[in-house]
């Protein structure tokens, strides 16, 4: 079965309220993990499950200090890691110390080969996910947007403000715990969402 797609209206820089066009983005089934990873390699290959999981648990450890060393890590059939800053705003680099300066994210750029794979794309239209005017990214930004000055935020306000059902929902808010962004507390019909907020950086 191939990939599902759903139809996402723009936004409107003018916020005027009329109708923006659609662009087709992909419907995430979910995350595959290390574990699966491993399991699906070993069986391709021969390997043990526990030796390609160690493999790959080493792979990541090799990224991570090369990155952190400075450099790009090129997988050649996979793609490219590098790291991004960030720091304050200044006019002349003599106000700015390095103490200021701080690593913001990991950066991958796929390999030619692999966009090649992935041209032939097996689509499918999700009948369940009807034309909704946010993307994922924007939905998530527009909650923690809205958590500002809230003490939590719940589902069914999740719902609400993007328009969104309940699957997405639930869908959007474990990748903002994943990221670490939120945290759920309580169970059942009790479940609340607060905010994680990282250190003030100078």
């Amino acid at each position: 079965m191939g990939a599902k797609y759903a139809l996402y209206e723009n936004p409107n820089p003018r916020k005027d309220g009329k109708k923006q066009p659609l662009h087709a983005r992909i419907v995430p089934k979910g995350t595959i993990r290390t574990p699966e990873i491993a399991e699906e390699i070993a069986d391709s290959c021969g390997y043990s499950t526990a030796t390609t999981k160690g493999m790959l648990d080493a792979l990541a450890k090799v990224i991570s200090k090369n990155l952190r060393r400075g450099y790009t890590v090129e997988l050649d059939d996979l793609g490219s890691f590098s790291i991004s800053l960030k720091c304050r705003p200044v006019m002349d680099k003599k106000e700015l110390r390095s103490w200021s300066v701080h690593f913001n994210n990991v950066h991958f750029k796929g390999s030619k080969k692999l966009k090649e794979q992935l041209k032939p794309l097996d689509l499918e239209r999700d009948s369940q996910a009807g034309a909704t005017r946010y993307s994922p990214e924007q939905r998530k930004g527009r909650m923690l947007n809205s958590m500002e000055g809230k003490e939590y935020f719940t589902a069914a306000q999740y719902m609400r403000l993007n328009g969104c059902n309940r699957s997405t929902t639930i869908r959007d808010l474990n990748e903002l715990i994943e990221d670490e962004k939120i945290k759920k507390l309580g169970h059942g019909k009790t479940v609340l969402y607060v905010s994680v907020k990282g250190k003030e950086e100078v």
